[in-house]
Parts: structure tokens; C-alpha cells; sequence
């Protein structure tokens, strides 16, 4: 029986499940290899896009390991390693899985957390780059309004009243004009993003206003993602979301304490909740279309498009009352403080709207314009034109119009020199990702199954790093540092200056109040004619005059005041001087007849220090 059982267990049957087994079990082996291995490889994406975001959000770290220093301080190294890592991993799977359990077949599982982390990412850069100063024009003229939102008030006593008749204008700094009210002053900017940072200032205390820009932008990111998954697809949403955060002119903007990012938000909002048919989702959009009026009232043009959006779901009219009864208020609310503050609801802080607009400058904005939309974003931003032909994306025309509709409302505006004005634009741009991301999407859809997400991470990865490269380029991220002279000048100012020092400046006008508690006056709207007489009015009322000027400033002070100006030379060391990416000098005006008679004149410098 033995023998017998031994020739049976050697006939060819035996020996071909012997392989069989044998097969499988290597086959089983190696799938277990692949699965580790992909196991590995998404642990190690994971790791490195954590430690990128840890890198950002902190500047880095260090530590020792049995003696081995282990550092980073270069996020997009560990963020190079993990994306790569993470598309090797969705390769492996996708290579081997059913059709069924492709990563691209379960991307509504994935695609939401990646765009979650994504938003994260966004704020984290906007906290981590961002400016905590209130200098310039818009800067100083938001946070010092939420300022008085907070105390419920908005008219304010003028400090220099009592020299009103001698400065005229000059007596209010930037983001401010005179009030109908002699000895008062106004703020000039629209009251919607100085009410987010009051009611921040109320929940978390004075810094709290530097956070709300960039938690609008995180907000902005993921609403990228929903708009772009309602209308198409996760893919879509997500590569979507990913362009949007990573595009040099949002990232700057989600630095700096202005109205781009939290009105682009609002108008976002309003699509996300246009587009779905909840019977009370009309009203809600039209709050979003109210808040984004409060924060740039001349966009509601706009609210046209959302108009036609809202109505093609049915019931048609209580739909679009609904979304009346929403977005009219924001509008009410808008030319009551108008009314209120500069005299009719049709007037804004800015002053009459026919010194703003102009029937000639639509060629010169539109090359502008288009030259920086693609400059910054890359041809591919083009594809977006594409969509109502190629994709299946909902309301692509209603996008379009948004756009165009925008652009219009900037075409015979002012022209200005410099890209970050395309800022005016901003709003559009998740809607023209959204568009251009459906159309990669199709071409996406016609590569093999096991190739497509991978293609996905990959496009996620090199665009975000062109992205950041050209920002960098562009030294976005210096201009925390650059922000900086606003408290550093104003600090040293208070410390060194009398309390009798009237300031003459511009663009820092209003910070050299808020940091250095000193009275300034606008130097570019004292009459050129009258500039020396206004110096000697203001001796004789008791103020002690400075002029402050950056070095930018210089050819236009120089413009405006040359052949009427003792002073126009600035021939004289400065009192206080402040040298870094700007450069900033304070001059005492009396210090002139002292450097002529041959007096030393001492220069302070003022240091940066973060």
C-alpha cells in the first residue's frame, strides 16, 4: 500500500497540483510583497506631505537619534518625496487591482481627504508667510475700521482739527477722507471684511484679525473642491482645489490683511449652494451674495449670473424670491452706510466714480490683464474656454459669464502697472480651475484604468511646484518680512520722536499712528505751491514736522514738490533710517538750517527684527 500510495502520489496529476500550489503560493507571495511594499510607499507620501505641512507651518525642526541628527527645514523636499512616493503607490495598486478596487474606482473615498489637507496646507502657508502688520492702504485701513466696528462707531473725532483750515485733505491718513462733519473723519473701504475681523477681535483679542484672511482662503480651497465635485467629479474638485491653492496670486493674497480672498470666498459660497436644488438654498445663496457685497460692493453686476443659476431648478419664481430675499439686504445694508457716512447710498468712500473709469483704457487692461492670467497660471488656464465643448461640466457657459462679467466690471477701471492687481480678478479663479481641471479630466478618463490616478498626483505635483517656484520668484514669500517697516518704523518713531511731532508721510500715514502714536498728514495732498508755508503754520501751532518717505516714494515726492520746496532735496541725514528689503527715512525738517550751518546731524537706525 505504501508503494502503491507512493506511485500514485508521483503520477503526472499529483505533480501538476504540486505546481499549481506551488504557483499560487508565489503569486500569493508577491502580493503580499506588492501590498507591503504599496503599503510603504503610502506611508511614506502620508510622512512626507505631513512633515512638508509641519515645515511650513513652523519653519522646521531638529532632533538627535542615537547621536544622527535628523532635520528638515526645506518643505518642498519632504514634499517632493511624498508626492512621488504617493504616485508609486496608487501605481502599484491600480497595476494589480480589479476594476473595481482601483484607487480611481474608489477616488470619492480618497479625493475629499486629499482636498481636506489641501485647505489645511493653505492656511497653514498663509499663517505661517502671512503679515501681522496694518501698514499701507489697505491693511491699515481694514484692521483700524474692524477696530471701530468693535466699539460701534465709525465716525471719528479728527486730531488735527484744530489745523484743518491749513492741511485740508492731508489731515486724514490712507483708508480715511473727511467727513461731512467738520473736525471727522471716515473710513473710505467697504464695511465686510472689517466686520469679520471685528467680531474676531471680540471672540479672540486684537491679533485674531490676521487669522480671518487666511481661515477665508482654507474655506475658499475646500469650496474649490465642492464646486468642482457638484458639477463633475472628485477629480475634478480635487485637481481643481489643488491649482487654486497653490496659484501664486491667491497665495499672496491670503498673506495680506485685504478683501481679495474673503470676497473670492463669499462668491464661491454662493455657487456651492446656487447650484443645489434644498428648497432654502436660494436665501442662503443670496446671503453669500449679500456678505460678498459688503465686502466689494461694485461686484454686484455679478449677482446676474447667480440669478440664472438659481432659477434653472424648479419652482422657478419662489426659488428666485428666495434668493432676493437673501441678497437684497446686503445691498440695503451697503447704501445705508453710505448714505450715512458720505451722504447719498450711491457715493462710496473712494469719491465720485467718473475720476475711476474710462471708455479708453479697456486695450491696455485687457492685454494686461490676460497677460498676467496667463503669466501666473499658465497656459493651461486656457483649457477653461474648452469646457462647454469637451466636458460634461453643469452650468460651464453660466462660469464662463462669471468671468467675463468680472473682467468687465475692470475693463475701463484705472490701469495699473504691477500683476498683484490682478487681484481684481480673483473671484474667477476657482471657477476657471474648475473648468480647466474637467477638461484634464477628460483626457485623464482616456488613459488606461492602472495609469489615471497616477496621473492625477502627478499633475497635482509639478504644477504646485511650477507654482511655488514662480511665486517664490516673484518674492511672495518675502513680503512678511517687507510688511514688516510698518511696526518697526512706527515703534521707533514713538520712541524717538516728540509728542509734538507731526509726521509728514504717505504710505505709512496711517501706521505710524497705530504703532507710534505720533499725528501725521498726507504729504501728497498738501498743494505743492504751499508746502514750506504749511511747515511754518504748523510750527506755529505747536507741532514739530517730520517727513517720511520710502525709497520708492522719492521720485514722486521729488516730481510733486520740485521748484516749490526748500526741502525737495532732502540734502540732510535723516533722524531715523531704516534699511532692509525697503528702505525708509525720517527727516526732521528743522535739522535742514542746522546741516547748513555745519551742525552734526545724528542718524538712528532701525533694525529688523521678526
Amino acid at each position: 500500500m505504501r508503494l502503491c500510495g507512493t506511485i500514485w502520489n508521483s503520477s503526472p496529476t499529483s505533480r501538476m497540483t504540486t505546481v499549481k500550489s506551488r504557483a499560487l503560493a508565489d503569486t500569493l507571495t508577491g502580493i503580499a510583497r506588492t501590498r507591503t511594499i504599496r503599503l510603504v510607499l503610502l506611508a511614506l507620501g502620508v510622512g512626507g506631505l505631513a512633515v512638508a505641512l509641519w515645515d511650513v507651518s513652523t519653519g522646521g525642526f531638529y532632533f538627535n537619534v542615537l547621536g544622527i541628527r535628523v532635520s528638515s527645514w526645506e518643505a518642498h523636499k519632504p514634499f517632493r518625496i511624498g508626492m512621488l512616493a504617493m504616485i508609486a503607490a496608487f501605481w502599484l495598486n491600480d497595476r494589480t487591482a480589479a476594476p473595481d478596487q482601483t484607487s480611481w474606482s474608489l477616488r470619492h473615498r480618497w479625493a475629499p481627504w486629499i482636498a481636506a489637507g489641501i485647505a489645511v496646507a493653505s492656511v497653514a502657508i498663509a499663517i505661517r508667510f502671512g503679515i501681522y502688520a496694518a501698514g499701507g492702504a489697505d491693511g491699515y485701513g481694514y484692521v483700524s475700521q474692524a477696530s471701530l466696528w468693535a466699539q460701534g462707531r465709525l465716525v471719528v473725532r479728527d486730531p488735527l482739527a484744530e489745523v484743518e483750515a491749513v492741511l485740508g485733505p492731508a489731515v486724514a491718513p490712507l483708508g480715511y477722507r473727511r467727513a461731512r462733519t467738520p473736525g471727522t473723519i471716515v473710513p473710505t473701504y467697504p464695511p465686510g471684511l472689517p466686520l469679520a475681523m471685528a467680531l474676531a477681535l471680540k471672540i479672540a483679542g486684537r491679533s485674531a484679525v490676521y487669522y480671518v484672511v487666511p481661515m477665508l482662503g482654507g474655506i475658499a480651497v475646500w469650496l474649490t473642491y465642492v464646486l468642482g465635485t457638484r458639477v463633475d467629479g472628485p477629480i475634478t474638485g480635487l485637481i481643481a482645489a489643488v491649482l487654486f491653492a497653490f496659484s501664486p496670486l491667491f497665495i499672496f493674497h491670503t498673506l495680506e490683511p485685504m478683501s481679495d480672498v474673503p470676497v473670492t470666498t463669499w462668491w464661491l459660497l454662493a455657487w456651492v449652494l446656487a447650484i443645489s436644488p434644498a428648497k432654502l438654498a436660494p436665501v442662503a445663496t443670496g446671503l453669500a451674495v449679500s456678505a460678498a457685497v459688503l465686502t466689494r460692493p461694485n461686484l454686484v453686476p455679478l449677482a446676474i449670473v447667480l440669478v440664472a443659476v438659481v432659477g434653472a431648478n424648479r419652482p422657478r419664481l419662489p426659488r428666485l424670491a428666495l434668493f432676493a430675499a437673501g441678497s437684497i439686504p446686503g445691498c440695503l445694508i451697503v447704501g445705508a452706510i453710505n448714505a450715512h457716512l458720505y451722504g447719498s447710498p450711491l457715493e462710496s468712500g473712494y469719491g465720485p466714480l467718473r475720476g475711476f473709469y474710462g471708455w479708453d483704457r479697456w486695450p491696455e487692461n485687457l492685454r494686461r490683464y490676460g497677460g498676467w492670467l496667463i503669466e501666473l497660471n499658465s497656459p493651461g488656464l486656457l483649457l477653461a474656454f474648452l469646457a462647454p465643448l469637451v466636458t460634461r461640466v453643469r452650468f460651464a457657459l453660466a462660469m464662463l459669464a462669471f468671468f467675463l462679467l468680472l473682467l468687465g466690471c475692470y475693463l475701463f477701471y484705472l490701469v495699473y502697472d504691477t500683476w498683484p492687481f490682478l487681484r481684481f480678478l480673483l473671484p474667477a479663479f476657482p471657477l476657471l480651475f474648475v473648468l480647466a481641471s474637467a477638461v484634464a479630466v477628460c483626457g485623464l478618463e482616456r488613459l488606461p484604468l492602472a495609469l489615471r490616478s497616477a496621473a492625477v498626483f502627478l499633475l497635482c505635483f509639478l504644477l504646485p511646484i511650477w507654482y511655488v517656484v514662480k511665486a517664490d520668484s516673484m518674492t511672495v514669500f518675502d513680503i512678511q518680512r517687507s510688511e514688516h517697516r510698518y511696526p518697526a518704523v512706527g515703534e521707533a518713531i514713538g520712541r524717538t520722536l516728540p509728542a509734538n511731532a507731526i509726521v509728514l508721510s504717505q504710505i505709512q500715514s496711517g501706521s505710524v499712528r497705530l504703532y507710534g502714536e505720533r499725528m501725521t498728514a498726507r504729504w501728497d495732498f498738501i498743494e505743492p505751491a504751499r508746502f514750506d508755508e504749511t511747515i511754518d503754520a504748523l510750527r506755529r501751532s505747536g507741532y514739530e514736522p517730520y517727513l517720511l518717505v520710502e525709497d520708492w516714494e522719492l521720485p514722486l515726492f521729488r516730481k510733486l514738490f520740485g521748484g516749490a520746496s526748500q526741502y525737495v532735496d532732502l540734502d540732510w541725514p535723516p533722524t531715523l533710517e531704516y534699511r532692509d528689503i525697503s528702505q525708509v527715512g525720517i527727516y526732521r525738517l528743522a535739522d535742514r538750517a542746522r546741516h547748513r550751518a555745519g551742525a552734526p546731524i545724528a542718524t538712528s537706525q532701525i533694525t529688523y527684527t521678526r
